[in-house]
């Protein structure tokens, strides 16, 4: 007896040894292809750079996966307490394997002989997401528990959470709970309800199917299950079960399809940001890119473009519209009317605003810095500028009559004759009401008398890149102009003279926080700041009298200059209108550059769209403590007088019509208002020759 029951102990033994030696070879042998322990003790999650508006707030993610990264004291309890529940009720009394949870999890598989219960441990699941595969085969299961203890041997169980949550996917591009409680609840992780909570834990199982955007039904039904675990387990209070079941999934912010929709600023500082620093780093690096862009001014820019070209459309009944379209439809080929919005501190030269286009999912080209379009009656800002520095003043008068250019060499031909807008003449006017009233028979005859030249030379002082070349024509906006450019350079006359380069972004730091650029705003003075205030106070009267005076009809109180500009044709509509504290322009056309239809004007499509952009901007900036109301600062140079509106001259008794006129010291008229004499502009007086064209009764 005593020698059958050693003999059976022998086979017990032999076999123990046998199967110990042969699971110590087989742990041997995939033992090679573990990684080092360093790997583990080191291991790092490659994360996106993050993009910050001006006020700090989050709103952008360069990344090949869509992460944000969070530390383990942003997680909530409750967060951790609902994935424990679910996923590894033992979590922090297993050492990587809990061998009772596989026996129970095989009992139910052979019961049901259904073999989808598993077994895996919350440190396996990370085994297996940090370096292995997800196929089902058995020597993957094998690497995935040796790695699981060595995780558990390495990393204490808080890093483990960490890197867990960081790591996991939720569906939609994306991964790590952070990027998913802003991607589906508007909102950081540590600021997250138990019922949001429980849908984030709900979602690792079937991270799409069980998507909040995709399936509300399927992901409510989910969470309520997680939840009722919970308060099973007494993870949660009767109060906290009852409150959390009954949460509105609508009442979580940022559930839409575009919630984190690319833009027209984002994708602009891309291409500068991957220049500069490569796709690699830009994409895994862990930068933090502080930009100058309003993130909720954009918002509001791009939602009053939109609103007011959608009732446009409408009212003019275009063929194609914009709402006949998904708004999520890629790089659709769509001529319907499109749009743009740009604004700058002028101060600073920080870009507040920029809106490309009206939907970036359906065109990418960038309205704003890659268009080229006719300026209109934009640019005459420009030619008004040149001539006040070629001896020109507001009360200069000048004759509003029929004009024809004509070459020497053809007399009989007409090489131009400009129209006014409404086809009528004024006679006698002064400089500055021919701007408000924005009249291109005058322009036509200033740049005749101050050169076109001149006039394109100050437009390259002004930051124009494109050709502007010098014909007579470019007076009425003719030339083609990127719209960032000619908005931008409006900024000069609200910087008393100094221009600004434009700057996107402010600081780019590393993952440690190190500066790896820095920039400053950058200022270069192009222009007497008297000529550049005395051009503010011509604006100020388009915007409270002439072209643009619309905008104070719609409410906007505030200090303010600006020039509407309309192109042949209704083809493009502006206004580029400023105050002491921002540049902001709006322009409206086509992409095929056709007419937008009659009286398709700057004031009547485009000073809609600026309003409640420019109204927010000044409330933000009264909110932050500035004062929005003060004026454009004046410079020590400016006179005032008292001129006859008739005559240009002094005022005196016998005048009819007079108002104050602001001069640059030393250009104010010396003489009192006499019936016949007239402050004529230079051409009138010494009448120059030309190279190339001759003026044909142009006086009389």
């Amino acid at each position: 007896m005593k020698k059958l029951v050693f003999k059976y102990l022998q086979i017990l033994l032999g076999i123990t040894v046998f199967f110990i030696g042969a699971i110590s070879g087989i742990f041997y042998f995939y033992s090679k292809e573990l990684p080092p322990v360093e790997d583990v003790q080191s291991y790092k999650i490659s994360a996106g750079s993050e993009v910050y508006d001006c006020n700090n707030k989050l709103i952008h993610v360069f990344h090949m996966e869509n992460r944000k990264l969070t530390t383990y004291d942003k997680l909530p309890p409750h967060l951790i307490n609902a994935i424990i529940t679910i996923e590894d009720g033992n979590f922090f009394n297993h050492w990587g394997i809990d061998v009772f949870a596989i026996v129970r999890a095989v009992i139910v598989d052979i019961k049901t002989w259904n073999f989808a219960q598993g077994g895996s441990t919350i440190t396996q699941q990370l085994a297996r997401n940090m370096f292995l595969t997800m196929d089902k085969k058995i020597p993957r299961k094998i690497k995935e528990a040796m790695l699981a203890v060595l995780i558990e041997k390495n990393l204490t169980k808080e890093e483990i959470l960490e890197i867990y949550f960081n790591k996991i996917y939720f569906g939609g591009g994306v991964y790590g709970v952070e990027t998913a409680s802003y991607k589906y609840f508007g909102k950081a992780v540590q600021d997250i309800s138990i019922a949001e909570a429980a849908l984030l834990v709900g979602m690792v199982q079937r991270p799409n199917y069980y998507s909040p955007i995709n399936n509300p039904k399927q992901s409510i039904q989910r969470r309520n299950f997680v939840l009722g675990r919970m308060y099973k387990k007494n993870v949660i209070t009767d109060v906290q079960y009852e409150n959390a079941i009954n949460e509105s999934l609508e009442s979580a912010e940022g559930m839409t399809a575009d919630s984190f929709i690319y833009d027209y600023f984002i994708d602009y500082i891309r291409i500068k940001l991957e220049r500069k620093y490569g796709t690699e780093q830009l994409f895994t690096g862990s930068l933090k890119i502080y930009t100058t862009v309003d993130y909720d001014l954009q918002k509001l820019a791009n939602t009053s473009l939109n609103n007011h070209l959608d009732y446009l459309e409408s009212r003019r009944n275009y063929s194609v519209k914009y709402n006949e379209f998904s708004k999520i439809a890629p790089n659709i080929n769509a001529d319907y009317l499109q749009g743009g919005v740009y604004g700058i501190d002028p101060l600073t030269g920080y870009v507040k605003v920029m809106v490309g286009g009206r939907n970036f999912y359906h065109s990418k080209f960038n309205r704003m810095t890659q268009a080229r379009r006719q300026a209109g009656s934009a640019f005459k800002p420009i030619l008004y500028t040149t001539a006040l520095e070629k001896g020109y003043t507001p009360a200069t008068i000048i004759h509003d009559s029929p004009v024809v250019f004509v070459k020497k060499d053809k007399p009989n031909e007409v090489y131009w004759e400009p129209k006014n807008y409404d086809k009528d003449f004024n006679g006698y006017v002064s400089l500055r009401y021919a701007l408000n009233k924005s009249l291109n028979v005058v322009a036509a005859k200033l740049i005749y008398d101050i050169g076109p030249n001149n006039v394109a030379n100050m437009a390259e002082t002004f930051g124009l890149t494109t050709n502007i070349p010098p014909y007579l024509s470019i007076a009425v906006g003719s030339c083609e102009v990127i719209p960032a450019e000619l908005i931008s350079s409006f900024g000069i006359l609200a910087n008393g003279g100094a221009k600004v380069e434009p700057i996107y972004y402010t600081k780019v730091t590393d993952s440690r926080g190190k500066v790896l650029e820095l920039n400053l705003p950058n200022s270069t003075r192009v222009l007497d700041p008297k000529v550049a205030w005395l051009m503010t106070d011509l604006l100020k009267s388009v915007v409270n009298q002439g072209t643009a005076a619309s905008i104070r009809a719609y409410g906007f109180d505030y200090p303010c200059a600006g020039k509407t500009g309309t192109t042949d044709d209704y083809r493009d509509a502006w206004f580029i209108g400023y105050t002491p504290n921002l540049v902001l322009g709006v322009w409206t056309g086509f992409d095929s550059n056709k007419t937008m239809g009659n009286n398709m004007t700057g004031a009547g499509t485009t000073i809609p769209i600026w309003v409640p952009i420019a109204k927010k901007a000044c409330e933000d900036l009264k909110n932050d403590g500035v004062d929005v109301y003060a004026d454009f600062f004046r410079p020590q140079g400016i006179v005032e007088e008292n001129i006859s509106n008739v005559t240009g001259f002094l005022a005196n008794y016998r005048s009819k019509s007079v108002s104050k006129e602001f001069f640059i010291e030393g250009t104010e008229p010396k003489v009192y208002s006499d019936t016949l004499y007239y402050n004529f502009s230079p051409s009138q007086i010494n009448q120059r020759d030309d190279d190339t064209l001759f003026v044909k009764e142009v006086y009389r």
